[in-house]
């Protein structure tokens, strides 16, 4: 019992040191090769022996192994290559992210987001008057997207149906399903300086020709005439009152047949990973994860009816709902 605790006690002190592994360069330098401690500090500019003894820590938690003086990656630590899910931890990892959990006992006070009280402003607006902040929030989303690639597995894009991807960012998640069905076409909704920064994207998918830019608010109106419609990641970020009008106005911009994909984070299955981004999101924007039965709700106060609750990779789950 006293280890385990220990373990949850320092948990912060090993995330910072998989952040700086990672900012460093030090989890690239090893990809696909064993190199000694002072080897990996000529090659990213670090004191030889505190690199050895970050080294020694990563050992210690399962993301690096050691032989005959040469350190290499474990299965688990090449996750965290910049190719990968490297970007996440970098985000995760960022100044300003950080500093926003340290504002968590006044959220839990006062209700309120902890980003708002620490740094004076919304999250998304502090992003928008950093670029530099928002490619590292824009990277580490699109890597924490590999999910993506199990969607078109879960549910049936076929035959000639127009996807709307509702707040998709640059278009990742259109951009797979577009890619695994050559039939389909697809709407890509955003606010303008993030549709404007999707072309180049989405011709590097090679489904630009298949793909419809629009830029608008989600909460003043939806794109109508979708067979069907994506909200990936974009309910958490919002309370109750805020998920109320945006699904309402998908109710109001869908068809008969039509149906909404809602891919969330679900709490309740047994796993503290949905549990920790709830805290997340409070601290972040004062958003939510909720359990199904709260998206359930929320679907029908807006008129939708809830349907199959499906599993995705890095437990992610895709909840459908029709008109």
């Amino acid at each position: 019992m006293d280890q385990e605790l220990m373990r949850i006690l320092t948990g912060g002190w090993v995330a910072q040191a998989t952040f700086v592994a990672v900012r460093l360069g030090v989890v690239d330098a090893l990809a696909g090769r064993r190199l000694t401690p002072g080897e990996v500090a000529d090659e990213v500019g670090a004191h030889p022996e505190a690199l050895h003894r970050l080294l020694r820590l990563l050992e210690g938690v399962g993301l690096a192994d050691a032989d005959d003086g040469k350190y290499g990656l474990t299965p688990m630590g090449a996750r965290l290559r910049h190719d990968d899910l490297g970007p996440l931890a970098a985000l995760y990892g960022e100044d300003s992210f950080a500093a926003a959990w340290n504002g968590l006992e006044q959220a839990v006070r006062t209700g309120e987001p902890a980003f708002e009280h620490v740094h004076g402003e919304p999250i998304f607006a502090h992003l928008a008057a950093d670029p530099g902040k928002a490619s590292v929030f824009n990277a580490g989303m699109a890597a924490g997207a590999s999910f993506f690639r199990g969607v078109p597995d879960a549910y049936d894009f076929s035959g000639p149906r127009r996807v709307v991807d509702l707040a998709g960012g640059t278009g990742a998640l259109l951009g797979t399903i577009l890619r695994s069905n050559p039939e389909a076409t697809g709407v890509l909704f955003d606010l303008p300086e993030v549709v404007a920064a999707a072309p180049g994207h989405l011709s590097r998918m090679g489904v630009l020709d298949r793909c419809e830019l629009a830029a608008g608010d989600l909460f003043s109106c939806v794109p109508d005439g979708g067979d069907v419609y994506l909200l990936s990641r974009i309910l958490h970020d919002w309370d109750d009152e805020r998920c109320a009008g945006l699904l309402a106005n998908c109710a109001k911009a869908m068809g008969p047949g039509a149906e909404l994909l809602i891919i969330e984070r679900v709490v309740g299955r047994g796993s503290y990973v949905p549990l920790a981004f709830d805290l997340h999101m409070m601290v972040m924007t004062g958003g939510r994860e909720r359990t199904e039965e709260e998206y359930r709700a929320l679907l029908e106060d807006a008129d939708l009816t809830p349907g199959r609750l499906i599993d995705l990779p890095l437990g992610m789950r895709m909840l459908t709902a029709t008109r």
